[in-house]
């Protein structure tokens, strides 16, 4: 029988969907929780995305060859990736990793350690779901890709056939398949593959923000605060600096998105964290077919979703810091494919959106015990896999917190892998 967790005071650096969901476990699990985070919880990067629990993402960013694409993909303005040229220095060191670890070997590699926590995410999710009783957020219609060609299709033959290693459901549509089920799409996308396992989050804010209420309702509080430093003593961190006070702690779990980090370097530890931007549009439709499901227009790589408050046009992966402004050119240009795919569709657009997702090299997220302090917990990096991971992050974390061994190695995770 396993021994009560001793109650701990924690705090948890980020207020995003990661950090909510870890301080919902650990608030759950017995503990003091306080999250800090200036921004408020799921108004930052967790606000914007295309709203899918994507337990089948085990295919990394990097892929074999696709480096060979990118002086096309720079040059042409309709690219889903843009890297400005002024950052592209400081990035360089990144784009070096990521080019190692977009190898064949490594790409199979990083599939088994994304799947290890992808295949469990729903499950993760549902749990929470049950507690902060926010089933009528999470729809289960799956994620749908299409193309307008065999050979538009033939360029994700390398993911599916890893997809299809590591044990990922997922069906292959002709036209009239994607007929059946999206009858709005144009005709012209003829092939596409089908993922019924994910779940579809209808308005991202609105489930962090249920998580959030269960998590208040438990005891958990949030400052609005920036963290300065961390004062640490024998044991580890004891306190942490904000620009408005300061907060004892027996425990920290750094789950700061973009910024972590800048957080982590306050603990003496650097990292290759980048922030691949990512824009979205929202759109007030007025007429046009309706769309069930997020589907990704493949032939171009932006994502259609349709979301509580509008159908949600979401595009890119810029590389130009978290401080560089907004470029908006880009997803206006999608908003007219968007048209083409769905004929008919008239919409007004009501919110114009950019989030910093925090990306590792190779696409692996850091959720793990720091390797310089033993109090310190990591939970960040998940780049485009946030939402879906982070429920499961949450639970590994507080495993960890409470000196139980998790389910799966976590050495795939380690902060000293790099």
């Amino acid at each position: 029988m396993d021994s009560p967790v001793q109650p701990k005071k924690i705090v948890v650096v980020g207020a995003g969907i990661v950090g909510v969901a870890t301080g919902l476990h650990l608030q759950r699990e017995g503990h003091s929780v306080t999250l800090i985070d200036p921004t408020p919880p799921g108004r930052g990067t967790s606000f914007g995305n295309a709203g899918s629990i994507a337990v089948g993402s085990v295919y990394p960013t990097g892929s074999p060859g696709n480096w060979k694409q990118v002086p096309k993909m720079l040059t042409d303005p309709m690219s889903p990736l843009k890297i400005k040229l002024s950052y592209l220095p400081k990035a360089a060191p990144w784009f070096l990793r990521f080019l190692e670890a977009s190898r064949t070997s490594r790409v199979e590699e990083i599939s088994k350690h994304l799947w290890a926590l992808s295949k469990d995410a729903m499950n993760s999710h549902r749990r929470l779901i049950e507690v902060a009783k926010a089933h009528d957020i999470v729809r289960p219609v799956g994620w749908l890709k299409v193309y307008s060609s065999q050979q538009s299709l033939d360029r994700t033959k390398h993911e599916r056939e890893v997809m299809a290693r590591r044990g990922v459901t997922f069906d292959v549509l002709n036209a009239d398949e994607l007929r059946q089920l999206e009858p709005g799409l144009s005709p012209k996308f003829t092939h596409g593959y089908h993922q019924p396992e994910n779940g579809f989050v209808s308005q991202p804010v609105k489930l962090t923000e249920a998580y959030f209420a269960k998590f208040q309702e438990l005891g958990g509080r949030w400052v609005a605060e920036k963290v300065r430093r961390f004062a640490v003593g024998p044991n580890g961190v004891e306190k942490v600096v904000t620009d408005l006070g300061m907060h004892a702690c027996d425990a920290v779990a750094i789950c700061a998105g973009a910024r972590s980090h800048e957080i982590v370097a306050m603990l003496g530890r650097r990292f290759p964290l980048d922030t691949e931007r990512g824009y979205h549009l929202n759109l007030d439709v007025q007429e046009g077919p309706e769309l069930r499901r997020p589907t990704v227009i493949g032939d171009h790589g932006f994502v259609l979703a349709p979301m509580q408050d509008g159908l949600r046009l979401t595009s890119g992966a810029e590389f130009a810091g978290v401080d560089a402004p907004p470029d908006f050119r880009r997803i206006y240009r999608m908003l007219e494919l968007a048209k083409e795919a769905l004929p008919g569709l008239k919409a007004d657009v009501t919110r114009e959106w950019l989030g910093f997702r925090p990306s590792t090299p190779d696409s692996v997220p850091v959720i793990g015990r720091s390797p310089d302090h033993s109090n310190v917990y990591f939970g960040f990096g998940h780049g485009h896999i946030g939402l879906t991971l982070a429920a499961r992050t949450g639970e590994l974390i507080t495993d960890l917190v409470a000196g139980r061994t998790p389910d799966i190695d976590m050495a795939p995770y380690r902060a000293e892998r790099y």
